[in-house]
This record gives C-alpha cells, structure tokens and sequence, in this order.
C-alpha cells in the first residue's frame, strides 16, 4: 500500500519565506519532533529554489549558503519525518520576464501582473507546461521526497491584495482556445454566455492535462511519490484549506473541515484528504493567529471526518511571533499518534447521500443550508461532490436518501441511475430546472417561469399530516424570499406548500389583502421524490429561521422515515460523528460548537447528563478515548456523560460482538 492510502499524516506545513534558508535546521527537527509530526511539508522550487538548481530559470534563496532542502530532508527521513517537497509555479523572479514574455499571463491591457518582484505566469506558457517539468525532474532524480506539493496551481484571478485581474489574454491562452473550440477567448466572466462555458471547460481540461504529466513524471522516477494540490486528477493527496479572511462575508462556515474533509472522503476511494488549517487570520495578517478555539475546532474536524492532520504557519517556529495555539495543536496531534491506529480508515454507512456541485472553492449557499440542517439534526451524511456521482452509481441503492441541493448539471447515467434507484431523491433551490423531460420524469412536475419579485410572499404550511412540526407551534405561514419557479403537476404527483400571494405592506393599516393560491411550493411525486423549486436551504444558511428547517426535514419525512442514528439530548451545535473503523468495531465523536456565536470563538459551555443510544448497534463494550489509554465506560442503554472544563472533543470506540460469532 502507498504510505499515504494509510491516511495517518500529522503534517505541519512551514510556508518558508526566502530569508528561512539560514534557519538552525537541527532546531526546527527539535520543533517538529516536539509537534510529533510524521510529515513536513516546505519549501523547494518554483519562485524561489530552497535548493542549489543548476537550471538558469530558478531563482535561488539569496540567504541560501548550502542546500537547505537536501539538508532539512536527510535529516527528517533520519528521525522518522516524511517530507513533502512545496512548489509554486503561479510566479517567477521577475529577472526572467524580459526575455521569456510568452511564459506570463497578460491582462486585457497586455500588461503583465507584477506583485513585488514577481511576475504572474500562465497555464499555457511555456514555464508552465514545459520548465515547471524540468524543475520536478531535477528535484525527483536528486532528492528521495515523499511528496510533492504545487500551491497556486491553475488559472489565477487575482493578485495576493484581493485586485480582480481578470481572465489572460496571451498568445497562448488564446491560440489554445481557438484551437479547442473555434471560437475566441471570452474578455469577462459570464455564466450567461455560452463561450465562457466553453472557457470554463477549458481551464478543466488544460489544468487536468498538466496534472497528469506532473502525475506520470513524478511516477516514472519514484514510484512512491504522493502528488498533491487543490485539485483531483492525478492526485494522490487532495488538500483543501479552513482558513479566514477579514473581508469574507458572513455568515462564517463553522463546519468548513468537516464539508472540504467529507467531500474527498466521501466521493473517492483512492485518494486521501488533507484539509490544511491555516494559523493565520488572513493573508494580509499571517504573523496573528486565529483563536485557540477555532484553530482546535478545524483540526478536530479534520481528524473526526477520517482526514489527516495538515496545519500550517509561515516562517519558522522560532520567530513566529503568536505562539498562543501551539500547545492545543501538540494535544491533538499527539491523541491522533496514540490513536492513529483508528482513524483515517472510517466506513460511515450513513443513509443520505448529499450531493455537493461544481467547483469545490465555490460556495453554494442552498448546499450548506441542508449540510447545516443535517448537523443540527443529528442525521449522519455522506458528502459525494457532483464530478464523482458517476463512480458511486452502483451505491444508490444503499442510501434512503439522495439530496440535490442546487445541482444544475448531471451526466445521463447519474439521471438513469436516480430514476432507477430505491433511494428518495430530495431536491431543491432550481435543481436541473433547464431540462423539462427530466424534471418531469424524476419528480412529476413542470416549472414554470422564474419569479423575483418576492418580497411579501408567504408559504402556508398545510397540509397539517406532513407538516407536523410546524402545525405543532401553530405556525400557518413562512415567509418566501429569493426567487421561486411555479410547478405544474404531472399525473402521481400531488402539492404541498401552497403559496400564499402578497399583498400591500407599509403602514400597518395597509397590510392586508394576502390570498391562497394553489401554486405550490413543494412536490411529492409517486410518494417517493420530492422537489421544491425554491431555496429554503440558502434562507437557513444566511438568515437561520428554523422554519425552513422544519420544512425541508418534514418533506424528507413525508416519503420516508428519517435516518436517525442516536438517540440523544446532545445540543444541536454538538457535532456527532459515528463510523465503523474496524471489523466489528466504531468510533463515536462530539465535537463542542457551542461556544461559537457566529462572530466569536468562547470557550464551549459545559455540559452534564449528556445522553447517548445507539441505534442499530448492540455494543459488548465501549472505552473513552483518553490521553492515559482506552478507559471503559458503561453502557447502561447508552453512554450518560459531560463535556466541561473546555472540552472541545471527546471520542469513544465502540466494539460490537463479530457477526460470526452470534448465534
């Protein structure tokens, strides 16, 4: 097995910076031995060589006296730590650009991005496609590296200050294009115009192209060289980043480790995650840290969802100057060394399948308004990102339910396959609203137009027998903001949710004239599939009415009994985890959100009488994961504990008597 298919990294990444080349490297071995970190990843080549190349297009560390990579790995491989070679090839020294012009990106004024002394470089240039390859090479054949890192790989928008610098116009680019689809490169970004799709799809396909060169270089010359970006083709170990940004706009993502570890997990079976937890507050701000709770809350979150651990600063540890989250990260890193033998190797079985589209840096609002409900809920999930359905057709069968949460493109075996399969398939916010046959087909219903003048219109609840929840508060109306589509029924397909239309608002004695429609807002097809063409999980994300909650898990009852695996008191903002990980054998995970206020990070509440039931297992023990060993607890028709003190994490393993033992 490849060392990375074992999924037990402890990885630290030091984003080393030029002046770091004269670094005391016995003392950062210290550091690292002192994080009980089994991986380093740092820096080797692209903007700045951390090594002596003697190729004429590397620019090499000015502070740089000997060979700082070939020293830092020999004597990591001596003391048991993997090393992860880090490359960037989105820039050069600018000393290059003058007589290589055609390597660079071009703006629509023709001028290149510069930033410092840097300059851009270009997917299809020749520094890209052709010289990044030759840098590879002469680190692969000289150095026994782990691994390989490329940061920044792809098509670049922006510069390191956030400035929008647009699509590249070089002779490449356009060439390439023209090439490709006959047609000329696009000058802006726009998702309504047909050749920017084409542009879109270009960018996968030159991209992919490159990675797997760099895959079937790396392979040729060490077999046992994991490749990595933020990326899948031709990638071995997929990283993702929970960081922050002060001008990011809220509301802020808690369960970010938990959503970038699952998808990977969850749509691939030959490739690892490592979702890396950014030190850092912002890019602006990389010398502050983030706070001790959020830093642990990421790392947790990694490590719950079957990740490794991937944590990263800049510089080096000596001179950083917030050291405040060091000792939280030791405590972790150090529970999974103890336990590595556990995690890394979960099998959720979970019942519902939530289906993530496009872009994983994108953000889908309707997609994490379900992600969120599901988390509340208690109801484990599995994540599959729409690019793998394909691969995990033969798995439909196994889910009760299957969740479309905006998912506007699916390939015709995954639209065969979700007619065919026994699962509830459960969708919403305009989900494949551009194909009339297919919407019919798999949900009964045809849509009308797009309607955005909303503001005023309500839902009425009704009827009463699927909307219990709601009917239980004596709740007749929800509000509908955002835009809607109406549905037409097919034959075996009844409404639900009708909309209620809007009237005068202003002073309160204008406020009146509201009338029932029968335009409804939900449809439940053959008492199976349900589609609602609104976006009750966008409204959950950004405004947090637990009616829209309400709704959307009523509708998933309404067709089926709802999955649950615990029966517990544990508060909502608690993250529950349970996987088998073994034969016969369970983990069980809380992860303490509650001291999160949606700005803040506090230290969590304690929590006593917290009461846990297992449904579907009958366990012959359970032991407490604690940093003395395994310590058995009792399961009296369930485990009865407390998280106080701070206690962000608490695990349990679960072991279940063998099948072929009973009887």
């Amino acid at each position: 097995m490849a060392w990375w298919l074992e999924n037990n990294i402890r990885m630290i990444q030091n984003n080393i910076r030029d002046i770091d080349a004269r670094i005391d490297i016995d003392r950062h071995i210290e550091w690292l031995k002192s994080f009980d970190v089994n991986t380093l990843q740092i820096g080797c080549g692209g903007i700045t060589a951390f090594h002596p190349s003697k190729l004429d297009f590397q620019w090499k560390s000015p502070y740089m006296t000997g060979d700082f990579f070939g020293e830092m790995l020999e004597k990591c491989h001596a003391n048991g730590i993997r090393v992860i070679a880090r490359f960037d090839f989105s820039k050069t020294h600018e000393s290059f650009y003058e007589n290589h012009k055609e390597w660079y990106f071009k703006g629509l004024d023709g001028q290149p991005v510069r930033y410092h002394d840097t300059v851009a470089t270009c997917v299809n240039g020749g520094y890209q496609r052709e010289r990044s390859l030759d840098i590879l090479r002469e680190v692969l054949e000289k150095y026994p590296v782990d691994g390989i890192f490329f940061n920044m790989f792809g098509y670049i928008t922006f510069d390191y200050s956030g400035n929008y610098v647009g699509i590249c116009q070089c002779d490449n680019c356009k060439r390439r294009f023209r090439e490709m689809y006959g047609e000329e490169l696009p000058v802006k970004e726009d998702l309504e115009d047909p050749i920017f799709n084409k542009y879109i799809e270009f960018k996968n396909r030159t991209v992919d192209e490159m990675l797997t060169k760099i895959h079937d270089l790396a392979r040729s010359i060490n077999p046992e060289c994991a490749v990595s970006t933020y990326a899948t083709t031709g990638i071995d170990i997929v990283r993702n980043e929970s960081n922050s940004a002060v001008d990011r706009p809220l509301p802020f993502w808690i369960y970010n480790s938990s959503d970038n570890v699952g998808e990977i997990e969850g749509s691939y079976d030959d490739k690892v995650s490592s979702n890396c937890c950014i030190n850092a507050v912002d890019l602006p701000y990389r010398f502050m840290g983030v706070s001790d709770q959020l830093n642990q809350i990421r790392l947790y979150g990694d490590m719950a969802n079957g990740g490794g651990l991937d944590w990263c600063i800049i510089g080096n540890f000596d001179d950083y100057p917030d050291c405040e989250n060091f000792d939280s990260v030791r405590k972790i890193f150090k529970h999974h060394k103890m336990y590595e033998e556990y995690y890394g190797h979960f099998n959720p079985k979970t019942k519902v399948m939530l289906v993530k589209e496009g872009n994983r840096k994108a953000l889908c609002a309707e997609y994490r308004g379900v992600f969120r409900m599901l988390k509340e809920e208690h109801i484990p999930f599995t994540i599959v990102g729409a690019g793998a359905l394909e691969s995990k057709i033969g798995e439909f069968d196994d889910y009760d339910f299957i969740l479309l949460p905006e998912v506007h493109r699916l390939p015709d075996k995954v639209w065969e396959a979700l007619k065919n399969t026994k699962a509830s398939v459960v969708a919403s916010g305009m989900t494949i609203d551009h194909d009339e046959e297919k919407m019919e087909e798999l949900f009964g219903t045809r849509l009308g137009e797009k309607v955005t003048d909303v503001r005023g219109t309500y839902l009425k609840t009704w009827p009463e027998e699927v909307f219990g929840d709601l009917a239980q508060v004596k709740k007749q109306w929800v509000f509908l903001d955002g835009p809607y589509r109406s549905a037409a029924l097919s034959e075996g397909a009844r409404g639900v949710l009708p909309r209620v239309k809007k009237a005068m608002f202003g002073p309160p004695e204008r406020c009146y004239g509201h009338e029932d429609t029968e335009d409804y807002m939900a449809v439940i097809y053959k008492e199976k599939n349900v589609y609602l063409p609104w976006t009750p999980g966008t409204l959950y994300y950004k405004l947090g009415y637990d009616e829209f909650k309400k709704i959307f898990l009523d509708l998933m009852a309404a067709v089926r009994e709802l999955p649950r695996v615990f029966e517990t008191n544990v508060p909502e903002m608690v993250e529950m985890f349970f996987a088998e990980c073994g034969p016969s054998v369970y983990m069980l995970q809380l992860l303490n959100l509650t001291g999160y206020n949606g700005m803040t990070f506090f230290k969590p509440y304690d929590m006593e009488n917290l009461r846990i039931r297992l449904k579907g297992v009958n366990p012959v023990s359970v032991e407490e994961m604690t940093p003395e060993g395994l310590a058995p607890v009792e399961y009296k028709d369930g485990i009865t504990c407390s998280m106080k003190d701070g206690e962000l994490y608490k695990a349990w393993i679960v072991r279940e008597q063998p099948a072929a033992a009973c009887g």
